[in-house]
């Protein structure tokens, strides 16, 4: 019974051992399982670190990319607009379709022949004598009139005097110069020269009309051509009794406003010695608007001259508020009334006979010899 006993004993404590083996492998199965769980957790955790810190530089990096190549979109495209709209932005002359069809031809050949008489005058000067010029500037401001349904009408025309005077107009655009060209009769008024900006020489147009007259280049930005300017023109007021124009306000309003004068501008009349005439444009700004109308009647009023007795002893400053003054006056007493006087009736005035054309508008006076009747045709002569 004894050894029965012992052998039982036995059996049952092996089998229990192995399990408890199997249970310890197992059990250290699953610990080595979870090391490696966690090894391969740390290493997909190092993998997922490292994904994510590649994916934040390259986060990092796009961005920054994205910015820069945006940023310069966004800093060179508002210049190329603005360089377009600047394009667009330049005065046109409208001119009639109807009329063009049969003046194309003597349009072009004033163009072609103004450019050719620059660069003559330039070679040679003095090669085309300067009445000349002038007369050639005088029909090619008519012929742009006619062409563009424009007409010129002025009032105290008289206040333009025949000696050197300096003019000062407001500027409304750039179709004020050839208002006051055609109003310009060489048998009343003395030729007119004008201090303009420089950039008109390098135009192709304007630089063609600019260069077969007396004016003088005004570099804008620079103060002491200004200076310059001043001594040419007062050179052209004493000693060749021109008509100096000067536009006070420096730059076009675009509009029936009138700008402020620049305090210093008719420096030149104090330096010359020369009354000043201040002129007031009217409706010279919708030549170059959008709603053009058809047909533009451009007023120019010639206010009262400023004699030298009285601004010598004032400052240029109270000089220009005077002649401003004037101008505004004129704007708002002539901008709704009527003119009679015409740059085609105004050019037709002669010394000889301009007392017989009247301000009320007719052309041409009565001639002495009466004219035959029907009647007398019928009279019995003995």
């Amino acid at each position: 019974m004894t050894k029965e006993k012992e052998i039982i004993k036995t059996e049952a404590k092996k089998p229990v051992a192995k399990k408890s083996t199997s249970t310890n492998k197992t059990t250290a199965v699953k610990k080595t399982g979870a090391k490696k769980s966690t090894s391969t957790d740390k290493t997909a955790a190092v993998k997922k670190t490292t994904v994510k810190k590649v994916e934040v530089k390259e986060n990092k990096t796009k961005p920054v990319e994205t910015v820069e190549v945006f940023e310069s979109k966004t800093v060179q495209e508002p210049k190329v607009k603005k360089v377009k709209k600047s394009k667009k932005k330049k005065e046109k002359l409208k001119l009639n379709f109807w009329k063009m069809t049969y003046m194309w031809f003597p349009m072009w050949n004033m163009m072609r022949k103004a450019k050719k008489i620059s660069k003559k005058n330039i070679k040679s000067p003095g090669y085309f004598s300067e009445e000349y010029c002038y007369n050639f500037v005088k029909k090619a401001a008519k012929r742009i009139l006619y062409v563009s349904d424009i007409t010129v009408k002025c009032e105290g025309i008289e206040n333009w005097l025949d000696r050197g005077v300096i003019l000062a107009p407001n500027h409304q655009s750039n179709f004020d110069p050839v208002a006051l060209v055609a109003l310009n009769n060489f048998y009343l008024q003395q030729p007119l020269a004008f201090i303009a900006k420089k950039e008109l020489w390098e135009d192709k147009k304007f630089g063609r009309f600019v260069r077969l007259m007396d004016c003088i280049p005004l570099d804008r930005k620079n103060p002491r051509s200004a200076l310059e300017a001043f001594k040419e023109g007062k050179e052209l007021v004493v000693d060749f009794r021109r008509s100096l124009a000067i536009f006070p306000e420096g730059t076009r309003s675009h509009s029936q406003e009138v700008g402020e004068f620049q305090p210093a501008a008719l420096k030149v009349a104090q330096m010359a010695n020369a009354p000043v005439v201040p002129v007031t444009i009217i409706n010279s700004y919708q030549v170059f608007s959008k709603n053009r109308p058809k047909h533009i009647e451009i007023k120019v009023v010639f206010g009262k001259p400023i004699m030298p007795l009285k601004h010598i002893s004032l400052k240029t400053e109270d000089l220009t508020k005077n002649t401003r003054k004037v101008v505004v006056e004129n704007m708002e007493k002539w901008a709704d009334k009527e003119m009679l006087l015409d740059h085609k009736i105004i050019n037709k005035i002669n010394l000889k006979n301009r007392e017989d054309f009247k301000k009320s508008g007719k052309t041409k006076a009565k001639k002495a010899k009466d004219k035959k009747k029907i009647k007398d045709i019928f009279k019995v002569v003995d």
